[in-house]
Order: structure tokens, then sequence, then C-alpha cells
């Protein structure tokens, strides 16, 4: 079977499918990111450092609502008697960060023009994180899904479990260019993240790797719950097509119907581009009331500099 598989990705060009030896590679790459950045970042990269943390330490943070298991002796009774709601107090303290990552191998990333599929960028976001994790000392797992299924890897410290994590990515991986039809996307994602939301408890990093191409309500509602006591990143994956279509005629399909697109006809090529701007522009907004950064990933570029530039401009 593994013979198979490495026969499957071997058949196509690079960056169209990802093997686990392409992925074990980027433990090297995050040797030059920095172990402790000067301020607490709600990051793929956040982990064992003193941040703000929901915890029990010396420096008073913030209050929040009560979870099940937080220490009682951290229990604010003036707010909690002012509002009716149970609450904790915070502090600032030095605490293990695990990282729960969701990697999306679904049909609607097996897309790229240039460089790479999104597909296989997801899984390269999701090795990068995911060693880097294990380096800080923390405690790593996820679950990597598509339409037919799901595979959930609890979380661990150690290298040989980031391989086991990265196989289930290349598994999923090695399928998608036998896929001959794309379905809906959204409620699969919904699915996942509601699982997600009963297997983490709190202070956890969730990583979400997807293109977010047509989320609901559901969608920021179960990322909202996730949030509501974890740290939660969404790693938004894009590509140049996304953003601009060539100049000239175009035939478009969705596999059933064909559309004739010109560029040049009623500004349409405009139009697509600003339609593209302000969704990433609206998807920011909207998620930065719930405290969740967004990060745009593009599949023409190397996703190594897209995370340090993104760690880099977050620390300063």
């Amino acid at each position: 079977m593994q013979e198979k598989k490495k026969h499957i990705a071997g058949a196509y060009p690079p960056g169209v499918v990802i093997t686990l030896d392409e992925m074990m590679r980027f433990e090297y790459y995050v040797q030059d990111i920095p172990l402790l950045p000067q301020h607490p970042v709600y990051t793929i990269l956040a982990g064992r450092h003193a941040s703000k943390l929901r915890g029990r330490g010396l420096d008073f943070e913030e209050v929040r609502i009560y979870v099940p298991g937080d220490d009682i002796r951290n229990i604010d009774w003036r707010v909690t008697a002012r509002t009716g709601v149970t609450h904790s107090k915070v502090f600032n303290e030095e605490k293990e960060r695990p990282t729960f990552i969701v990697v999306d191998q679904t049909s609607t990333l097996f897309f790229g023009s240039q460089e790479r599929m999104k597909s296989v960028v997801a899984a390269q976001v999701a090795a990068l994180s995911a060693f880097y994790t294990v380096r800080r000392g923390d405690r790593v797992g996820g679950i990597v899904f598509n339409e037919d299924g799901n595979e959930y890897i609890p979380s661990a410290r150690s290298k040989s479990h980031v391989q086991y994590l990265l196989t289930c990515i290349a598994e999923m991986n090695a399928q998608l260019p036998l896929r001959t039809t794309v379905r809906p996307h959204t409620p699969v994602l919904n699915e996942i993240l509601h699982r997600t939301g009963t297997l983490v408890t709190h202070d956890y990093v969730v990583t979400v790797i997807s293109d977010f191409s047509e989320i609901d309500d559901d969608t920021i509602r179960h990322l909202q719950h996730i949030a509501a006591h974890n740290d939660v990143m969404l790693v938004h994956l894009t590509d140049p097509l996304d953003a601009q279509l060539p100049t000239g005629r175009l035939v478009l399909t969705d596999g059933n119907k064909q559309l004739l697109w010109n560029n040049e006809s009623k500004h349409n090529g405009n139009s697509y581009t600003q339609n593209f701007e302000t969704m990433k522009a609206t998807l920011t907004e909207r998620f930065r009331n719930y405290r969740i950064p967004v990060i745009f990933i593009d599949t023409a570029l190397p996703v190594t500099s897209q995370i340090m530039h993104f760690f880099g401009k977050t620390n300063n």
C-alpha cells in the first residue's frame, strides 16, 4: 500500500501532490524561527513562553467566565456576585500551549495556477506548525479531513507522533487527483469544526487551514465557540487566480455548466479583483471581533517566507 501511494505521488509534477518525505523536511525550516517572541501572539507559532495564558501565576491579567477545570481559588467573587455568572481571574504564567491543527484536504483545495495546489500548501503549513510546536516542547494533534471522512490524531509530544500526523495528511492528499467531482465544502468543514469544539478544552492553539471559500453562519458560530477558551488562527489559502483572471476571453466551468468570460467587458476584471480584496478585508474584520487572526497564504510564494514574515510583523 505504501509503495502504491509513493507511486501515485511520484506520477505528478511537484506541487500537485505532496509526499511524507517532503513534509518531514520542514523540521529543518523551523530552526530559524525564534523561540521567544517579544510579545504574546495568537498565531500558529505560539507555544511555551511567558504569555497571556489562562492559568494561575503571579501577575493579574484579566477576568473571564469560569471554565470547568479552573482553580476555584481564582474565582473572582465580586464580579461573580455583580454579574450572576461565575468568573475567574486570569494571570500571566509560563504554561504549555498544546496545538491542534485542522487540515482541509477536500476537493475544493485541489487547485493551483502556478507553483502548488492549495492542498499541498495546507500540508506544508501543517508540517511547519507541527514541527515548531514539538520543538517548543509542546504537544500537537489535530484532524485531517476530506469529503469521505477524517482522521483524528490525539495530542502528543514527539517527532514520531508528528510523522504519524503528516502520514495521515499525505494519504488524504494522494487521493485528490483521483477524484472526479467536487462536492459542497462548507457542511464538511462545519462538521469538523463542531467535532474540534468537543475535543479541545481550553488554552489550546487551534489552527484551521482551509480556503474558507463559502463559510456560513454555522462556520462562524463553531469558530466563535472554540475561540471562547482557546486561541484560534485561520490560515486562508489563496491563489493568484483568486485575485485576478488573465485578460482576454475565457471559458469558465464548474464541470456542468460553462460561462464565457471577458475581463475587459463591463469592467469584469476590476470587479473580480475588487470582490477578492473586499472578501479578505471583510473576513479579517469579521473575525477580529472574536480575536481570531487570519493569515493569508499564497500558493505562488514559499510557505516558510510567508509564515516568517507574518511572525515577524506580529512581534514588532
